[in-house]
């Protein structure tokens, strides 16, 4: 039997390991962000790309799971040919974290040089407006860098995101992301932030094509139902900001290509739930035809159709 006294030690034990993990992962992140930046960025890409390809082999269960997805989705029989894109999507995702580590050595003029840019009229003129606007993209190309891009080159904006489970972790990656232009808002905590935003005529982001535990609708997703954030919708609806899907496609000598496309068109009904699922399904295809013309750029081991309607 464990009595009062024996529960405060086991407690004190698991919060003690808890601390040293996460000390583990703050001073291992560091190290390897230090590491990074001494070397050319050409170079560290190169590694990056080694990473994903280290990780598509290493996670099982991930390579698996976007080999099934990319068979669903994109209706590819061949078997080579779905291995080649989970394994090039592993290895746009090595890249990506490079790059989010060599966000402390980069100015403004460095980012601006590595990311070039269409639609930034439409920003402009959403601006004009008065009501703010909401980049809307997805965890495609280096979405973490298409925020410091639009921060550095078009206007300040400010992210929704999830706090990570380390807390020293967390606050290295918001101290990364304040040094490359932008601050961020917690989903969880943070929607009177968001609305504040939009309503000071700022550039809010979100991310909105993955499996979530937040409100949300199902929504068609290459063919199958997937529940997906309505929240871009909502805010929208409330503020009368500009909805500007935006995307970042990393380009074959390791620049990036950004495209902000026109504002998208809300449908009003009278029927709100409806009006929700009918917009978000809307913007949801944007997302999907990205995805679809560069299927290597998405994160095909997320478990975007987990949750199932009831």
């Amino acid at each position: 039997m464990y009595n009062a006294n024996s529960f405060v030690i086991l407690h004190k034990f698991w919060y003690t390991i808890f601390l040293m993990k996460d000390w583990c992962y703050g001073f291992t992140a560091k190290l390897i962000g230090y590491c990074i930046c001494l070397l050319p960025r050409s170079v560290s890409l190169v590694i990056g790309g080694w990473l994903g390809g280290l990780a598509y082999l290493l996670a099982s269960q991930q390579r698996k799971l976007a080999c099934e997805h990319i068979q669903q989705a994109l209706d590819i029989s061949d078997e080579n040919t779905r291995k080649t894109i989970a394994k090039n999507c592993f290895a746009n995702l090595g890249k990506n974290v490079i790059e989010f580590m060599l966000f402390p050595r980069l100015n403004p003029k460095q980012i601006q040089k590595s990311v070039n840019f269409e639609g930034v009229h439409h920003v402009e003129n959403a601006l004009a407006e008065g009501n703010g606007a909401i980049i809307l993209t997805g965890h495609f190309g280096n979405w973490e860098l298409l925020a410091a891009s639009i921060s550095t080159t078009v206007s300040p904006l400010t992210p929704i995101v999830r706090e990570l489970r380390s807390p020293r972790l967390n606050a290295l990656v918001s101290k990364y992301r304040e040094k490359a232009g932008y601050s961020t808002i917690d989903r969880n905590t943070g929607v009177r932030q968001a609305l504040r935003c939009l309503r000071s005529n700022s550039l809010l982001g979100i991310v909105a094509d993955v499996d979530t535990t937040v409100n949300g609708v199902f929504v068609d997703f290459f063919g199958r139902a997937a529940y997906t954030p309505y929240s871009p919708i909502a805010f929208a609806l409330k503020t009368g900001a500009a909805i500007l899907p935006s995307f970042i496609i990393r380009q074959p000598d390791g620049t990036h290509q950004a495209i902000i496309e026109p504002p998208l068109t809300l449908e009003r009904c009278a029927d709100k739930e409806k009006e929700l699922v009918i917009n978000t399904q809307n913007y949801t295809k944007i997302i999907e035809s990205y995805i679809r013309k560069y299927p290597e750029q998405w994160i095909w081991m997320h478990k975007r159709w987990k949750t199932r309607p009831k």
